[in-house]
């Protein structure tokens, strides 16, 4: 298994300590055997932690058992094809010269909204200098350009959040249609109301995955001792990310067939970021009061979290069968479908008034 972390960007870290590194993506060739990576989780499975799950009759999670269609979460729609929109005129006609028309032409037809993210990723993010040309180097081909397209997109995301963003404010666009303003989503030391994500390293969950990839990105670190460390950003950086990734396995979903012969991390980043939600509100409400507080009594806080639950599984399940998006997404969604985990997302619903 190789392991291919985005380069960060310091100019963006330099300007906003809401923004952090940018993750990375694994992957392994498929014809190389189990790219899964087992563990002995079940010894340290804490006192209060249910690991069994309501499952389908094939083995897997239930989407039914996963979103409330009576909720936010549950009726989030989004038109995602099945069938790959065919883009063989666009390659056969692609020039480097001109990669970052051919980024737009390609996301126009297979994903919209990658593109209105790309688009205003550029369009807001000029001080950064051009989302595409910053988070892309393969692009002698089209086909080396397209496995590179999801790491466009999900970074666009964040600089067209953070470029929309201010101080105390955080933006997050879901679709060209939808976006939410909340308030005080960062760490009480940093004018808001919620806790570093680091703190999740010391919950009962953590050992659970102990060769967590994400973890070392995202949760741990001192910021003392560099700028790109980023375990001491708040709530609203973990719901940031959680957004890009979902935008990052539904690029790789509609370029499936760019793949070649090597699964990835599409799954993987989006499952982890559910657990660290759910892992996250489980804190906040027995350990934290005023960032639960924050989370459950605002109803953007609320409606955000919902709303990015429900598109989630909308691209995991539509993703299911695709194996080659996944590399230890089987295990991941088990520690996602742990009924008191399950729990934390409940309470968010009868927070909004679905019960």
């Amino acid at each position: 298994m190789t392991f291919d972390k985005r380069a960060p960007l310091a100019a963006l870290l330099l300007v906003c300590a809401a923004c952090d590194e940018p993750g990375g993506q694994a992957s392994s060739q498929l014809d190389g055997g189990d790219a899964r990576a087992g563990n002995d989780a079940d010894a340290n499975i804490p006192n209060d932690v249910n690991t069994s799950n309501d499952t389908a009759p094939d083995g897997q999670v239930g989407p039914a058992s996963l979103v409330d269609p009576s909720c936010v979460d549950g009726q989030f729609s989004e038109a995602i094809g099945g069938e790959l929109v065919d883009i063989g005129d666009l390659v056969a006609s692609y020039s480097q010269a001109n990669y970052l028309s051919f980024v737009d032409a390609v996301l126009e037809r297979r994903y919209p909204v990658g593109g209105f993210l790309v688009d205003e990723g550029v369009r807001l993010g000029q001080r950064f200098g051009n989302c595409v040309e910053l988070f892309t180097s393969r692009r002698g081909q089209a086909s080396t350009l397209m496995r590179e397209l999801s790491t466009a997109v999900h970074e666009c995301g964040h600089i067209a959040d953070l470029s929309l963003g201010g101080f105390s404010e955080n933006v997050f666009i879901v679709t060209e249609n939808r976006r939410f303003e909340c308030n005080r989503g960062d760490t009480t030391t940093r004018g808001g109301d919620t806790f570093a994500r680091s703190l999740l390293n010391g919950d009962d969950y953590a050992a659970l995955l102990p060769d967590d990839f994400y973890k070392d990105v995202y949760l741990d670190g001192d910021p003392a001792d560099s700028i790109f460390e980023s375990g001491d950003q708040g709530f609203n950086s973990v719901l940031e990310e959680a957004l890009q990734y979902v935008n990052s396995l539904a690029t790789d979903y509609y370029f499936r067939d760019q793949l070649g012969g090597f699964s990835i991390s599409a799954k993987d980043g989006i499952l982890t970021f559910l657990w660290y939600i759910q892992r996250y509100l489980r804190m906040a409400r027995l350990d934290f009061p005023q960032a639960y507080d924050r989370l459950t009594t605002d109803s953007c806080w609320r409606e955000s979290i919902l709303t990015l639950w429900g598109r989630a599984w909308l691209y995991l399940e539509a993703a299911r069968s695709t194996r080659q998006l996944g590399i230890n997404a089987d295990d991941l969604e088990e520690l996602v479908s742990d009924p008191n985990l399950l729990d934390e997302i409940e309470r968010v619903r009868t927070a909004h008034g679905c019960r």
